[in-house]
């Protein structure tokens, strides 16, 4: 009896942790919204036109007095200055929640961000609040990957442990250059 119980605990916890998605919005092979924005450095970045492009999009939502993004935004950044600063087969953007100015972001990545090429950072200022809205994210870091048919590929690449987290997740025969 004390199995069976313990059994159907570890069915209803782990069953409760496959409900409590990162993104309210979207699930794993959902088309999302396009959206456009512009990052700290008064550049545009739309979806739409780097999936179009062929590239895969990765995300990464985060705030700037959250202590995971601030554990995991260095290696974000390795892993965007790998792939090839937005100039290869993957572009990065860090988008934030919508709560930090451009000042704030900046700050952010120059104490956070490591000894990277730092990926494109969009704050409330280039139009994040709204992504991270469209998107319903729930917790942060929440980091996301979309592939060339605006399709989520996985809508919560956690826990981070090193640019390998990251490309693990690469779809297979994705053929991504460094």
């Amino acid at each position: 009896e004390p199995m069976k119980k313990s059994l159907l605990f570890g069915l209803a916890l782990s069953l409760g942790f496959a409900g409590s998605a990162q993104l309210a919005n979207y699930d794993a092979g959902d088309v999302v919204d396009d959206f456009t924005v512009t990052d700290v450095e008064g550049n545009s970045h739309n979806l739409y036109e780097y999936t179009a492009a062929g590239k895969i999009v990765v995300l990464d939502f985060f705030f700037d007095t959250c202590g995971p993004c601030q554990a995991t935004t260095p290696i974000f950044n390795e892993f965007h200055e790998k792939y090839g600063c937005n100039a290869g087969d993957i572009i990065m953007i860090s988008m934030n929640d919508g709560s930090d100015s451009d000042a704030e972001v900046i700050a952010f990545e120059e104490t956070f961000g490591g000894n990277f090429a730092h990926a494109a950072a969009v704050s409330a200022d280039g139009g994040a609040g709204p992504v991270a809205s469209n998107f319903g994210v729930q917790a942060y870091p929440t980091f996301v990957m979309i592939d060339q048919s605006n399709v989520i590929l996985n809508e919560d690449i956690y826990p981070i442990a090193n640019v390998g987290t990251f490309e693990a997740e690469f779809p297979d025969g994705a053929n991504i250059a460094e």
